[in-house]
Parts: structure tokens; C-alpha cells; sequence
């Protein structure tokens, strides 16, 4: 579009149509790298995860070498802050250890493990998160309710496959005033299962950290699938235990 000043000097304007295409190309653009940019900060978020639960890993092997191969227990067993198996693994590594996953959008407080439990339970009788992570109680020093446990794969070198079962997970969102999960009381059904892992914590996914020390993002039907694979039976990972498969539930 030609544009006639009052000296006789002509420029070039934008019609109302040219801007309006101008602007939807932008606006196209940005549709476009929205969706990109979430999910690059989504990936960003769930390698600090994973790096965090390898940071646990390495903590695991020098707790290890220290108390002859057991895992830390849980808060079921513990009672102490300073016995909370992540409290505790917290000591191991010269690197500081994550109690909150960056994807972890909870709205409910969590625990201040430098500070004493007791008053901060009193003071949020909402309930507090101890972390964004849970022990598989299958590992725990005692065990209740599963045939041939007694807590007698609290020790690495009792577990079948130490590579192929799970030992922490992702706590779901609401939980408050635990650290572990009860892969026992799962029954076989992927939809409870889902009920006591953040399955979807990392776009579908979640971390996943083994008994051997290594990390995994995996979608929970990889780890818990009765007609496949099961990585939570320290006895039997990655098959399923005989008496699960024979539960009538």
C-alpha cells in the first residue's frame, strides 16, 4: 500500500489485511513453540528427578558398605527424622539430596527433616509430605502379610535380581505422613497399582530406582503388568511371585 505525505513523498504502509496476516503468523508461531518449550521444560524437570535418584543410588552403595548390604528402613520402622531412610541417605552423598521432584506440584507442605517431626505435625494437622518419593516396603527390614518375607530381603544379596526390582518409586500427589508403597496389596490390578505411584508424574512416566543402584523412567505398566513383567518381588523380579498369581483377588 502506497501512502501520499503532504510533501508529494510516498511510503509504504501496511494494509489492515497485511497486519492481520502479520499477526496471525505470529500467533501461529507461538501455538507452535509453546506446546515445545512445555515440553522441554517437562524433559528439564524429569532429568533433575533422575539425577536425584542416581545421587540416591550412590548414597545406597556407600550405605551399603557401611551396614553390610541393608536398605535404610522406612518411617513405618524408623520413627526419628534422622532415621528417615531419605533423611538418612542424605548423609551419604556430598551431593545434596531432593526431597520434592521439580514435577512434583503438590499444594500440601513437606517436611522439614532439619527440623523436629513432632512440632511441624502439630502445627499442620492438614498432614505433612515427607517426600516426593516411596521405599517399596517389600525391601523393609519387616515385612507383614507375604509369605517367606520376614523382612529377610532387606539385604541386597537376598533379592533374586537386584536389577530388575524396584526399590524406590514416586509417591502420588496426597500423600501425607508416609515414604513407602505396598506393591503386596496391589492385588494384580494395574488400576490400583496406579493409586500409589505418580504413574503420570513425568508425562506418562515416572523414576524409577532399583535395588542395584540404577535409575529408570518407565511407564508403569513396564513395571506392573500380570500377564508380563513385575518389578516390585525382591523374590521373584521380574516374574510374579506364585502366590500372586494364586490370590483370589
Amino acid at each position: 500500500m502506497l501512502i501520499k505525505t503532504p510533501d508529494n513523498s510516498v511510503h509504504k504502509g501496511f494494509t489492515l489485511i497485511e497486519l492481520l496476516v502479520v499477526i496471525s503468523i505470529i500467533a501461529l508461531l507461538i501455538s507452535i513453540m509453546v506446546p515445545t518449550l512445555g515440553r522441554a521444560r517437562e524433559q528439564a524437570r524429569r532429568t533433575v528427578c533422575m539425577s536425584n535418584k542416581r545421587q540416591m543410588g550412590i548414597a545406597l552403595s556407600a550405605y551399603f558398605v557401611s551396614f553390610n548390604n541393608r536398605f535404610p528402613s522406612s518411617s513405618c520402622r524408623a520413627g526419628q527424622p534422622e532415621k528417615y531412610w531419605l533423611s538418612v541417605l542424605a548423609g551419604f552423598t556430598k551431593q545434596p539430596l531432593l526431597f520434592r521432584c521439580p514435577s512434583d506440584k503438590s499444594e500440601l507442605k513437606f517436611v522439614d527433616w532439619t527440623q523436629p517431626l513432632a512440632e511441624q505435625l502439630a502445627n499442620h494437622p492438614e498432614g505433612l509430605r515427607y517426600s516426593s518419593y516411596a521405599a517399596n516396603n517389600l525391601l523393609d527390614d519387616v515385612v507383614y502379610d507375604v509369605p517367606g518375607n520376614n523382612g529377610r530381603f532387606n539385604n541386597l544379596l537376598a533379592i533374586k535380581s537386584p536389577q530388575n526390582c524396584i526399590w524406590i518409586s514416586e509417591s502420588p500427589q496426597h500423600w501425607t505422613g508416609t515414604d513407602h508403597s505396598h506393591p503386596e496389596h496391589w492385588f494384580g490390578n494395574i488400576n490400583v497399582a496406579k493409586r500409589h505411584v505418580d504413574w503420570n508424574r513425568h508425562s506418562g512416566t515416572s523414576n524409577y530406582l532399583f535395588a542395584d543402584q540404577h535409575v529408570e523412567n518407565l511407564k508403569i505398566e513396564d513395571t506392573y503388568n500380570i500377564n508380563g513383567d513385575c518389578l516390585w518381588f525382591p523374590d521373584s523380579a521380574p516374574g510374579w511371585p506364585e502366590w500372586m498369581r494364586n490370590s483370589p483377588f
